[in-house]
């Protein structure tokens, strides 16, 4: 399972909900980098395959492929200011061998 907070999940249902999006779906993806390092992506996608995994996580409708499905289970998405003024989604993650904790 993935978890969302509701901060991430007020970005996503206003980005989902605008015109240019609706024939797309909200993909999230993982994969590792050298030295086991995890990269995600997130973005709108309308490609969808039998290699795809689509959760319903609070009304908000994930497309993930089952590759980063493995990686990601158990996985946070949050959306906080890094910087001020600077808010960007964050992956919280205890299968990324780079994972700390948060102290918040």
């Amino acid at each position: 399972m993935i978890n969302i907070t509701n901060e991430a999940k007020s970005i996503f249902k206003k980005e989902i909900s605008k015109e240019e999006n609706k024939n797309f779906k909200l993909r999230v993806a993982a994969m590792r980098k050298e030295g086991d390092n995890f990269q995600y992506a997130i973005g709108f996608d309308d490609n969808v395959t039998q290699n795809d995994k689509i959760l319903n996580i609070d009304d908000i409708e994930i497309v993930i492929s089952n590759i980063s499905l493995e990686m990601c289970d158990g996985m946070t998405i949050d959306y906080v200011e890094l910087e001020k003024n600077q808010f960007n989604f964050i992956f919280l993650n205890p299968k990324d061998p780079n994972y700390v904790e948060p102290k918040e």
